[in-house]
């Protein structure tokens, strides 16, 4: 049998954690004879190229009988953890074969891992997604370090504390040549290609590895590595403790662990968002990667089957399309699905989330420390009086737009527009699933809610689904940072066309837009910033008919334009800040922002929100690390208590 050797050694990666000997006893061998005892599959990749996940299985089946003393417990899914490595390594897509330890530990680490019976094959059975998610958050990985695979004291000890280790290595003929009952595996000059394995045990000559090439290879599956074979050519050494499965059943907690979250409780926390993420790649492509990735398939399956299988009881199918605002990273957006998911979920409304490649704050903000840092020293705005601060705006706005601002925005755009132009975008693939649900009335409604840019990705969607005349039931765009231009050119027209039912504009007063600021530098809102530093026009100061670049989520510009005659009947409603129905005293706020939320979620549902509902939408992320630390103990506190001390 040809066997493919394709594990890759992992990239450089400062962020590794090193594992630390402790003062353990280390004994002069293991006992080989205790861990067969256990029981311990062996497992056959046979011809795949998939020993990442075969070896790290292993390492995961003898945690989980070591843990339990039980020969019996369920064998993991090497395919899920192979599968789950190819979307964490730093290689793009999944189309080739071969992968990363690091990628099948975050993999492992992300996700939880479920049972061999619900993911047997490389490709899986689509309709187990929910009991796979479900199953894998019983198997939870706790803590895991990157072992210095030079240092041999290191891995013993390593060995000494867990039993077990998961390791890659360049392999060479001499591996090929092991047979049913050979000890040791002899040395050859060369390498055939990469293979991951787990490390059972040591003893004078070397370590003991478990393979993944059946029973007939070795002692059973095992043979002796020596130590000067391991140096030459151990490429990766991982060491892992099981984590405690964690029930994060109440939406408080849930907001509040996602807000700061311990490492070891991320495959429970974030296994309930993913039904309603969808992320995006640079470019507007969908992302196939990370914690939250989907491949086409995977989306075709959440908002066909998924979606509709959680509204299978409703009154009323209501989809709620969410899109957060510019310059905000994917830590800050799932916070606000996360803090938002129960209030809607409870009023029987759907939210798809759109997570796009828009975080350029700390960008934004070096940008305007740098205009700033180039025009004065520190004492001139410690000594400024209030009637400098325009002028120092002004300048801010010229040089903040040399030094790349409007680039940087320009980008941000694009990024949002491709993810419905480009024919693999995120935007693109949800629009043509919900386009097929509408027409086959397998969902009643389709709303809109967009925070500043996210008013610029809704636009296509907008215009897509009005073309294949799929009504959108409402569009509530908070602090839109789309010009008006593109207000007239797409949304305007839906509107009047009766493709959009309903259209809420959410903006600040202009008094309240003026005393925001970008940075604590710039001191006016960033929607100011862009419109006059960052649009295809500067303001020029002085110049009236180049006062910036009219944007729809700033009150002075529909104040201006004839727009504010639009918004005069039920269904059409211009909603101002500070007021009864939002009470945001920053552009930031919106999204946070309980009183904009429930006016937002009343518009959809027709109806006045319940109390219940009242109550979930004013549970919000803890703030202080104070706060945040005590809720940590508090959890541990319970964790500890339900496990016996994992005893």
């Amino acid at each position: 049998m040809t066997r493919k050797l394709d594990a890759l050694p992992d990239t450089v990666d400062f962020r590794d954690v090193i594992f630390v000997p402790t003062l353990i006893r280390v004994l002069p061998e293991t006992d080989l004879k205790g861990y067969r005892a256990l029981k311990i599959p062996v497992l056959d990749q046979g011809t795949e190229g998939a020993c990442t996940g075969f070896g790290l299985a292993t390492v995961a089946n003898y945690l989980l009988r070591a843990r339990g003393k039980c020969p019996d417990a369920d064998e993991v899914s090497a395919w899920m953890l192979y599968t789950m490595a190819k979307r964490y390594d730093e290689w793009p897509g999944e189309n080739y074969d071969g992968s990363s330890a690091r990628g099948a530990m975050k993999g492992w680490f992300k996700h939880g891992l479920c049972a061999y019976s619900l993911w047997n094959e490389r490709a899986p059975d689509l309709t187990l997604e929910d009991k796979r998610s479900a199953d894998a958050l019983a198997r939870p990985l706790g803590a895991y370090f990157r072992v210095n695979h030079k240092d041999l004291v290191s891995m013993h000890a390593a060995i000494s504390e867990t039993g077990i280790l998961y390791a890659t290595a360049n392999v060479h003929e001499g591996w090929q040549q092991v047979k049913k009952g050979t000890k040791f595996i002899e040395y050859r000059d060369g390498s055939i290609g990469g293979h991951a394995f787990a490390i059972v045990g040591y003893d004078r000559r070397g370590f003991w590895i478990q393979n993944s090439w059946g029973e007939t290879w070795g002692e059973g599956g095992l043979a002796n590595l020596s130590y000067s074979d391991w140096l030459a050519n151990g490429t990766d050494v991982w060491v892992a403790s099981l984590g405690a499965p964690v029930d994060l059943a109440s939406p408080n907690a849930t907001a509040n662990m996602r807000s700061d979250a311990p490492r070891s409780y991320e495959s429970q926390i974030y296994a309930d968002l993913r039904p309603y993420v969808v992320t995006s790649k640079n470019n507007g492509i969908l992302d196939d990667k990370g914690t939250y990735g989907l491949t086409p398939a995977a989306l075709e399956s959440l908002v066909k089957q998924r979606m509709l299988k959680t509204m299978a009881s409703w009154k009323k199918k209501r989809v709620l399309l969410y899109a957060h605002g510019g310059l905000v990273g994917q830590d800050a957006a799932i916070q606000t699905v996360s803090s938002n998911l129960a209030p809607l979920l409870s009023s029987e409304v759907y939210p798809l989330s759109f997570i796009w490649r828009s975080d350029a704050w700390n960008t934004i903000e070096d940008i305007l420390g740098d205009a700033i840092g180039s025009r004065r020293d520190e004492a001139f705005l410690d000594d400024a009086k209030d009637f400098m601060l325009d002028r120092l705006d002004d300048t801010l706005e010229v040089v903040a737009r040399n030094l790349g601002g409007k680039d940087l925005w320009d980008e941000m755009k694009e990024n949002a527009l491709a993810a419905s132009s480009n024919s693999e975008g995120s935007a693109k693939l949800v629009s043509d699933h919900l386009i097929d649900l509408a027409k086959q009335k397998a969902i009643d409604e389709i709303h809109m809610v967009g925070h500043s840019a996210g008013s610029i990705f809704l636009a296509p969607i907008v215009e897509k689904l009005a073309a294949n005349k799929v009504r959108i039931d409402s569009v509530s765009l908070w602090a839109p940072a789309c010009t008006m231009e593109l207000f007239e050119t797409i949304y305007r027209p839906a509107i009047n066309a009766k493709a959009i039912q309903s259209f809420d504009l959410y903006t600040m007063d202009d008094a309240t837009e003026q005393d925001d600021d970008c940075a604590r530098i710039y001191h006016k809102s960033l929607l100011y910033l862009v419109s006059n530093a960052f649009e295809q026009y500067p303001r020029i100061p002085t110049i009236p008919e180049r006062g910036g670049v009219p944007l729809l989520g700033l009150a002075r510009d529909v104040v201006r334009s004839p727009l504010s005659q639009l918004f005069n009947k039920k269904n059409l409603r211009w909603l101002i800040a500070p007021g009864p129905a939002t009470n945001a005293r920053h552009h930031g706020d919106f999204d946070n922002d309980k009183t904009t939320l429930l006016s937002t979620l009343e518009r959809i549902i027709g109806s006045s929100v319940s109390d219940a509902t009242a109550v979930l939408a004013s549970r919000k992320p803890l703030k202080s690390n104070t706060e945040k630390r005590s809720f940590r103990r508090r959890l541990d506190r319970t964790l500890l208590a339900s496990q016996g001390l994992n005893r």
